[in-house]
C-alpha cells in the first residue's frame, strides 16, 4: 500500500490533472526512468563535481570570510589542538576540516585541503535534500531538488570558501530527512537524532531546537504522523537527540568550556546589529531562482496545503526567519540553511511550470550566463592581450598583475569550458528538468570559466600571499615582527604566508610591522624604528602595512 505522505504530497506534480492523483506513479512517469537516455546518472554527477570543485582549491585564503575560517583554523593547529579536542568555537567544520586537509597533505597545500571540508558539507546537504524530496514528493524529485540547490547563486561563493556555516547547512538537511522519513519506520528516526547531534556540533543549538519543536508539531498537523510507526519514530528520534545533546553539554561544563561560543549563542545576545527584514531582502537574489518556483508550488497546492510536502518546508522556512529575526549579527553565511526548504518546494515547483514559464527560465539563464561569459572573455582579452587598452590600464589601477602577459593554458581551458557549454545546450533534450538543468549547467558554466581565466589573478589579488613573500624576503627565519596594532585576521594570514612569528605584543623583536586603514594615515612609531618597506596587497587602498627594523 502507497505511503500515505508521499500519496498526498505527490499531488503538486500531476500536470494534467487538477486533482491530485491516488498514488505516487503519477510522479515516477517524470523520473530519471523516462529521462534515462536524455539525462544520464553519469552526467548529472559529472555536473555536479563540475559546480564544486572549481575554486574549491587552488588558491591561498581569501580577505574575508574564506580567510576567518582559515584563521580559526590556522590558531588551533599552532596550539597543538588534536582534532578529538574541544575548541571555543563549534567544533565540527573545524574537526572535518582537520581530517580532510591531513589526507590530501600530501598533494595540497593546508588550506586547500581544509577547504575541501566545504565539499563535504556541501555534498551530504545535496545527497539529503535529494532524498528528503522523494520521500515528499516521489522518486523522480530528487535530481530536481538536487539541481534546484545548486541553482541557488547564494550557495555558489559560499560552497566554495572555508565557511564553518555549511556544517549547520548539512546538519538541517539532514534533520530535514529525518522530519520526512518519520512516518516510514521507527529507525528513521534516527536521522533526525543523528542531525540533531551534529548541527549541535555545528554550532545550531537554536535552529536544531526549532527542528525538534517542528518535529513535535507535526502530530498535530498531519495525520500521516500520528500512526503508531511515526510515534515510535518521532520517540527514538528526539530521545536520542535529547540524550546526546545533554551529554555534549554535560561534557562541556566539565571541561568549564563557555557555552556562548561553542553552541553560537552569541548570535543572540544584544540587539545592536538587528535587521528583522535582513534575511527576507537577501532571500531575493540568494535563492533565486528556487523562492520563485517554491512560490509557485505553494499556489498550486493552495487548496491541498494539509500535505507533507507543504507544512514540512513551509513550517521549517517560517520558523527559521522568525528566528532569524532576533539574529544580533546577520548576515550570507547564515542563510544557507534558509536555501533547504526553498529548495524542496522549488524542486515541487518546477514539474507543474507552465511551457511559457519554463522557456523564459530557460532563456533567462542562457542570456545570463551567455553575457557573463562574454564578459569575461573581454576582461581576459584586457588581462592578457592588453586590448581594449582602456579596460587593461583599469586592470592595472586595480590591483591585477602581469596585466599584458600572454597564458596560454588559461586560453586553453577558457576555450574547452566554452565549447562544451556550447555543445551542451544544443543537445539537451527537452524534459521537465529542463529549465532547472539548463540554468544550473550554465552557472556551472559560468563559475568554471571565472575559475579558468582569471583564478591565479584573483588569488593574487584577493589574498596575503604578495605581502608574505615580501616578509619572507626581508626578515631573517629566525627572527620574529612584533605586529601588536594588526587586526587578527592580517596578522594570522601573514604569519602563515611568511612562515615568520607575528607576535602580537612587545616581546623585544628586532622587527616591527604596523598596519593603518585610512588612507593618506601613517604611523608613528619611536625613534627607535627605522622603515624598511611600506606596501598593501595589489589594489587594496586601505590597508596599508609597515616594516620598521630596530636601530
Amino acid at each position: 500500500m502507497a505511503n500515505p505522505s508521499r500519496v498526498s504530497s505527490s499531488k503538486l506534480f500531476n500536470k494534467r490533472a487538477s486533482s491530485l492523483p491516488q498514488h505516487p506513479q503519477g510522479v515516477r512517469r517524470w523520473g530519471p526512468r523516462c529521462c534515462a537516455a536524455t539525462l544520464p546518472q553519469f552526467g548529472l554527477l559529472l555536473l555536479c563535481a563540475a559546480w564544486l570543485l572549481p575554486g574549491l582549491v587552488g588558491h591561498a585564503p581569501w580577505k574575508g570570510g574564506d580567510g576567518e575560517h582559515f584563521v580559526q583554523l590556522w590558531q588551533l593547529l599552532q596550539s597543538g589542538v588534536s582534532p578529538q579536542a574541544v575548541p571555543t568555537t563549534p567544533p565540527l567544520y573545524y574537526w572535518v576540516a582537520m581530517a580532510t586537509a591531513w589526507l590530501a597533505s600530501p598533494v595540497l597545500p593546508l588550506a586547500d585541503g581544509a577547504r575541501l571540508a566545504s565539499g563535504v558539507f556541501i555534498v551530504l546537504a545535496l545527497v539529503f535534500t535529494a532524498r528528503t524530496a522523494r520521500v515528499l514528493y516521489g522518486d523522480g524529485t530528487g535530481w530536481a531538488a538536487a539541481l534546484t540547490l545548486l541553482g541557488c547563486m547564494g550557495l555558489l561563493v559560499r560552497g566554495h570558501e572555508l565557511n564553518a556555516y555549511t556544517a549547520q547547512f548539512a546538519s538541517a538537511a539532514i534533520m530535514l530527512y529525518g522530519l520526512a522519513c518519520l512516518p516510514r519506520a521507527s529507525h528513521s528516526g534516527w536521522a533526525l537524532g543523528g542531525g540533531t547531534v551534529l548541527m549541535l556540533l555545528a554550532g545550531g543549538a537554536a535552529e536544531a531546537a526549532w527542528f525538534l519543536l517542528l518535529a513535535g508539531m507535526l502530530p498535530l498537523l498531519l495525520e500521516a504522523y500520528r500512526t503508531p510507526a511515526a510515534r515510535r519514530s518521532l520517540f527514538w528520534g528526539m530521545g536520542f537527540a535529547l540524550a546526546m545533546g545533554a551529554a555534549w553539554l554535560g561534557y562541556l561544563a566539565t571541561q568549564s568550556i563557555p557555552f556562548e561560543r561553542v553552541l553560537n549563542l552569541q548570535r543572540w545576545i544584544g540587539d545592536a546589529g538587528q535587521r528583522p527584514a535582513f534575511y527576507l531582502g537577501l532571500l531575493g537574489w540568494y535563492a533565486w531562482p528556487a523562492w520563485p518556483l517554491a512560490a509557485w508550488a505553494l499556489y498550486r497546492s493552495r487548496r491541498q496545503w494539509r500535505a507533507p510536502g507543504v507544512v514540512l518546508p513551509v513550517g521549517a522556512l517560517l520558523g527559521l526567519l522568525g528566528l532569524y529575526a532576533f539574529d544580533a549579527h546577520p548576515g550570507e553565511e547564515q542563510g544557507l540553511i534558509l536555501l533547504l526548504p526553498l529548495t524542496l518546494l522549488g524542486a515541487a515547483g518546477l514539474f507543474t511550470l507552465r511551457r511559457g514559464a519554463a522557456n523564459a527560465l530557460l532563456w533567462f539563464g542562457v542570456m545570463l550566463f551567455g553575457f557573463m561569459a562574454l564578459v569575461f572573455w573581454i576582461y581576459w582579452s584586457a588581462h592578457d592581450l592588453g586590448t581594449p587598452a582602456r579596460l587593461a590600464a583599469r586592470l592595472t589601477k586595480l590591483g591585477m598583475t602581469r596585466v599584458g602577459e600572454f597564458r596560454p593554458w588559461a586560453l586553453t581551458l577558457g576555450l574547452a569550458v566554452t565549447l562544451i557549454w556550447i555543445v551542451f545546450l544544443s543537445r539537451v533534450s527537452r524534459s521537465p528538468l529542463r529549465p532547472m538543468l539548463v540554468w544550473t549547467a550554465s552557472m556551472t558554466f559560468m563559475w568554471v570559466l571565472l575559475m579558468a581565466l582569471f583564478q591565479a589573478p584573483l588569488d593574487h589579488r584577493l589574498s596575503y600571499a604578495s605581502v608574505g613573500e615580501v616578509l619572507a624576503a626581508r626578515v631573517p627565519a629566525a627572527d620574529c615582527i612584533q605586529a601588536d596594532q594588526m587586526r587578527r585576521q592580517q596578522r594570522v594570514l601573514l604569519g602563515y604566508h611568511s612562515k615568520r612569528q607575528l607576535i602580537p605584543a612587545d616581546a623585544g623583536c628586532r622587527w616591527l610591522l604596523l598596519e593603518t586603514r585610512d588612507r593618506g594615515a601613517e604611523p608613528q612609531p619611536s625613534p627607535d624604528w627605522v622603515e624598511q618597506w611600506r606596501g598593501a596587497r595589489p589594489g587594496d587602498r586601505s590597508d596599508q602595512f609597515y616594516l620598521y627594523a630596530r636601530r
